[in-house]
């Protein structure tokens, strides 16, 4: 009899482990569902919106990349990357602003004159200044210097198309460069008025010429791609990509399937790059940068691939109520840089979502300031202007993932300690939209 029992008892333990496995099975499965019935939820919306239905938006900020900006020779020993064309506010007349490197030690000497639309040529007032980080910066290895040229006319003869220069020390020809205008004009009224278009929110510019493609991170193309998803989900979605050719094709055909825009800039830099020479590249791409999306962007930063911007908010069209840019508006309309904090938090391929890396170096500190640029002020005066805020990290931050073979003598510490706890309610939102799209 005794023997029965323990055989009905070892039978009932079988069903009930069975059962309980069952159930475990069965609520898995309902996780999983639930997750996505979730993503078609009012919660994440924001994401199906990320989804691209056939082609892209034909957006008018197509403009951004145009005239394409690349190296030309404008003399023996010099080289201009973009020009623009800056019509004077209260006065006639206007200036095109150049970007240029030469030869260390050439002599400056040129003659410059205005192509106008209407197939004119006006001579132009020459004049030049070199960057202000060649004052900064001793790098006695380098074999270039930055200038700034510009070519002013005090009337107002129309709009010019070109820019052309002659250097006076040789006996070649003018060399001419395409404008680009920064104060767009109307096209479908044919009017010589500049038009006020409406402005994104925000864009990135992604620096891949400073940025080390062989290195681990930059062979995760899974952590590449979430560098274009995360600023996407705080409401970025321009993206002008400096040496656009090293973006891995994998990459950007994965994008292709967002509304993500990428404007392709080339950078065939005339002269050797070094170490010593990446503060004054990335101080030329950031003056590119700048100039490039005044009147077409109100924020724009300067980033590597590798770094990711968290503001405590999302940047909005319509610059909502606690949108970014309304948080910033208590600034002085002078002010238009706000320093980002920056943490080297150590990158491990095994995460897979960026976020996941919690430890970061607080010894390790970043080669170069990190900043938001506010895009109110008229361009001459944008360039000038050395007034910076530094934002607390309750406003934000910046994650610039590294390898953390060397660690200093502090050790390894938890970003997420220094950072509030509705803030990291917002970087999990982030993390989870963001999540849903890998």
């Amino acid at each position: 009899m005794r023997k029965y029992q323990q055989l009905v008892l070892l039978l009932i333990s079988c069903l009930s482990v069975g059962i309980l496995l069952m159930y475990k099975t069965e609520n898995n499965r309902l996780k999983y569902v639930l997750k996505y019935v979730n993503f078609f939820g009012r919660n994440d919306a924001a994401v199906l919106r990320r989804l691209e239905n056939g082609t892209k938006e034909d957006a008018p900020q197509a403009v951004l990349w145009r005239p394409l900006p690349v190296w030309h020779m404008i003399g023996d020993s010099f080289h201009a990357y973009s020009a623009y064309w800056m019509r004077n506010e209260l006065v006639a007349g206007g200036e095109a602003h150049v970007l240029v490197v030469g030869k260390k030690g050439a002599v400056v000497d040129f003659r410059c004159s205005l192509n106008l639309l209407s197939g004119r040529s006006v001579q132009g007032k020459f004049r030049f200044q070199r960057d202000s980080i060649e004052s900064l910066v001793d790098d006695k290895s380098s074999n270039f210097t930055s200038y700034h040229f510009f070519c002013q006319v005090s009337r107002d003869f129309g709009q010019p198309g070109s820019v052309s220069f002659t250097d006076i020390t040789t006996t070649k020809s003018p060399v001419k460069l395409r404008l680009r205008n920064l104060k767009p004009t109307d096209k479908k009224s044919n009017s010589n008025v500049p038009a006020a278009p409406s402005r994104l929110p925000a864009t990135v510019c992604v620096d891949l010429v400073g940025f080390n493609m062989t290195s681990k991170f930059a062979r995760t193309e899974n952590a590449l791609l979430q560098f274009f998803l995360f600023h996407q989900a705080i409401g970025i979605e321009n993206f002008l990509v400096y040496n656009y050719d090293e973006l891995p094709e994998e990459v950007i055909h994965l994008l292709d399937r967002t509304n993500i825009n990428l404007y392709g800039l080339p950078f065939n830099f005339p002269f050797r790059q070094t170490n010593g020479t990446l503060s004054r590249i990335r101080q030329l791409i950031h003056t590119d940068c700048l100039l490039r999306n005044v009147n077409h962007a109100s924020f724009t930063i300067l980033l590597r691939p590798n770094e990711l911007f968290f503001p405590n908010s999302r940047f909005s069209v319509d610059q909502a109520k606690g949108s970014v840019q309304q948080q910033l508006r208590h600034f002085s309309s002078e002010t238009t840089r706000f320093e980002l904090a920056t943490m080297s938090v150590c990158f491990d391929e095994r995460k897979k979502l960026l976020p996941d890396n919690v430890q970061y170096d607080p010894e390790r500190r970043s080669p170069y300031k990190t900043l938001l640029n506010r895009l109110e002020l008229p361009p001459a005066q944008l360039l000038a202007s050395t007034t910076e805020v530094e934002l607390s990290l309750s406003t934000g931050f910046v994650h610039r993932y590294v390898d953390c073979e060397h660690v200093g003598s502090d050790g390894l510490h938890d970003w997420r300690n220094a950072v509030r706890e509705d803030f990291m309610e917002h970087i999990n939102v982030l993390r989870n939209e963001v999540d849903l799209l890998i």
